[in-house]
């Protein structure tokens, strides 16, 4: 049955009018209607401009848009977004004011618009609707700067197939289907009576508004319309969509697009990279402010092992921005893949987080083997120095005991045991260190790979020596990567990558929990292997150098008198962190579940006591999760076991 856009339109603006003024009479409505006008928009089009006069409101009825504002020096903030049953301009008219915010449209929409003449004539004629009126806007200023600069929700998802011969169709349902097994487990679901997930292709474009329904060209036509409406009404009842465009640059595709939040583009992983018109005229770099956020998704054998050259697919999509959303790895017939995939999109991905600590960072391997045990799957992972190490074998989506095996074979020679013969850069020569790191990732994978290529997202961070800054890196050679952010200063030379000398990340972010939000995990589950304890050393003057080798030479671990104070490698390496160690406190408060195993008592660079740091890790875990109120025994952290299970 063709939908009626007039009805469904007009029951949007009684609504949008009823809770902007409140118990609005249906008088009041029937005297405003006649001085409403319709305008219509197409994804990327500007509504108003910041500064411009405040000569008229709009009531959204249908699509969505986006406020921006310029703040000194050009910087762009986005304030929030705008959809269906919001009105837009009302603060400037009541103020009199200039507008605040450019108004730009993310998808084809459809408004009414009321002049400024007509709206205050409305206050006037009716005074009473001035206070509900006032509650909105107090209202709407205290939620843009609650979420200035927020990401924007996904519930429109479009699939654009790069490759002739992809089954689409069963491709979207999977995705459908992971989708819904994922609200159907999370907190989305309970939010309200919707169905999970509709699945729209130019089949259901052309059953629901008959033929050349999917064919419309965009414009005030009532086709075009009833189009519309027919697209809102679904998104109304539904919690997320999946949009199937035409692999052609065909009406319907330019409308899926248009309409969507984030844009898969579906390619078989061994297929042809070349760009396809599709993608290059309706994903261009000069539509990028409005256009939806697009993402690779790379179609793999289920026997791979592991991607191979995934830079080919980034190289020259400028469209695609580095990021944990830029491509998605799946295996075809994989459920836990896919699931992945939905959680992600879906905002309920968890993130693996783990901190820099040097032989300490051992522990992180217990601490999965006991979130493994638990049936806690991570669908992201990042790290900093030793925990860069850690989170790389997190992502590269093998059994826990695999990559322990890897990590033990890799660290049962002391890494940092090249000293340098003339230390002009640093007291370690490195070699050994970047030999252990590159011999762990082939053994882990069977090949050097880039970050890129790990199946599951993943980034580490390094602290750039060249521009005083931190370094968030996801792409390029995964252990020279890694080998930068453990390379603390001083003690390990520097990495060269693109002209700037990269070292230890802890020196500003020791514990990554901020990025791993911003990578778009909903959930995350932090390891901090450091522990606020200030324990004042009983000594009243510092030793000679002679005392301290007899100390360490001729006395039990347990009788030393000197063993708290720290070598020339811990002394460096605790100095450098010391920056971002306030920082690290507040990223603690920031974790859905801290764990921090208890390895004061292990030095920064005892590498043979790799069993037993991974030992107190695990132990520490477990009675971690095994705690009644732990947040991970809630449906929504659990993973199906059978999503779990290596193939």
């Amino acid at each position: 049955m063709t939908p009626d856009s007039s009805n469904f339109h007009e029951q949007v603006l009684q609504d949008t009018l009823r809770e902007v003024f409140g118990d609005i009479e249906q008088e009041v409505i029937d005297r405003v209607r006649p001085c409403m006008t319709t305008v219509g928009l197409m994804g990327g089009q500007v509504l108003m401009r910041q500064g411009d006069p405040p000569d008229s409101i709009y009531l959204v009825l249908s699509g969505r848009l986006r406020a921006v504002a310029s703040r000194a020096g050009g910087e762009q903030v986005v304030l929030g977004e705008i959809g269906r049953g919001e009105p837009i301009g009302e603060m400037g008219v009541v103020m009199q004011q200039p507008r605040s915010a450019t108004i730009i449209a993310l998808r084809d929409s459809v408004l009414l618009r009321l002049s400024a003449q007509d709206f205050t004539d409305l206050l006037q004629t009716w005074p009473r609707l001035g206070l509900p009126l006032a509650r909105k806007l107090i209202e709407r200023m205290t939620r843009s700067n609650e979420r200035s600069g927020a990401s924007r929700d996904i519930s429109n998802i479009c699939l654009l197939p790069l490759h002739a011969g992809l089954d689409v169709a069963g491709l979207a349902r999977r995705l459908r289907d992971a989708l819904e097994s994922e609200l159907s487990r999370g907190t989305a679901a309970q939010a309200g009576p919707r169905l999970p997930v509709s699945l729209l292709d130019r089949a259901a474009a052309e059953a629901g508004l008959g033929p050349g329904g999917a064919d419309i060209t965009p414009g005030l036509a009532d086709a075009y319309h009833r189009q519309l409406a027919w697209l809102d009404e679904q998104e109304a009842r539904h919690a997320m969509q999946v949009l199937v465009a035409d692999r052609e640059d065909t009406p319907w595709t330019q409308l899926c697009i248009r309409h969507a939040d984030h844009v898969l583009l579906v390619a078989d992983a061994d297929g042809e990279v070349a760009i396809t018109p599709a993608e290059r005229h309706l994903l261009a770099a000069d539509a990028m402010d409005a256009a939806p956020a697009p993402s690779l998704v790379l179609l793999h054998p289920d026997d791979r092992r592991i991607p191979l050259d995934t830079r080919r697919w980034l190289e020259g999509r400028a469209h695609i921005q580095e990021g944990a959303f830029s491509h998605f790895h799946v295996r075809r017939s994989r459920a836990a893949d896919w699931g992945r995939l939905a959680r992600i999109l879906s905002g309920q991905a968890t993130g693996l987080v783990l901190a820099g600590g040097g032989a300490r960072g051992f522990a992180h391997l217990g601490v999965m083997q006991a979130l493994q045990a638990q049936g806690v799957d991570w669908d992201l992972a990042g790290g900093t120095s030793i925990g860069a190490v850690m989170a790389a074998l997190a992502a590269v989506d093998r059994p826990v005991e695999e990559v322990t095996e890897v990590a033990a074979k890799a660290f049962a020679v002391n890494p940092t045991g090249d000293l340098n013969w003339l230390p002009l850069v640093s007291v370690i020569a490195g070699r050994r260190l970047a030999r252990v790191i590159r011999e762990a990732v082939v053994e882990a994978v069977g090949a050097p790979i880039g970050i890129e290529d790990l199946w599951k997202p993943y980034f580490c961070v390094a602290s750039n020596y060249s521009r005083a800054r931190p370094e968030v890196l996801r792409q390029g050679d995964l252990a020279a990567a890694v080998t930068a952010s453990v390379s603390i200063p001083a003690a390990l030379p520097p990495v060269l990558r693109g002209g700037d000398l990269l070292v230890d990340g802890g020196t500003f972010n020791n514990y990554p929990v901020d990025v791993m939000r911003l990578s778009g995990a909903g959930r995350v589950i932090g390891v901090d292997l450091s522990r606020d304890r200030y324990r004042p050393l009983e000594l009243e003057h510092m030793p000679t150098s002679g005392q301290m080798l007899f100390d360490r030479l001729f006395r039990p671990r347990s009788r030393r008198r000197y063993g708290r104070l720290p070598n020339i490698a811990a002394t460096v390496f605790n100095v450098a962190a010391m920056s971002s160690q306030s920082h690290q406190r507040r990223m603690r408060d920031a974790v859905d579940l801290g764990i921090t195993p208890d390895v004061s008592r292990v030095g920064m660079l005892e590498w043979r006591r790799f069993g037993e740091v991974v030992q107190i890790g695990l132990e520490h875990a477990r009675s971690v999760l095994s705690a009644t109120d732990c947040p991970v025994h809630s449906p929504s952290w659990r993973v199906p076991p059978q999503s779990r299970r290596w193939r």
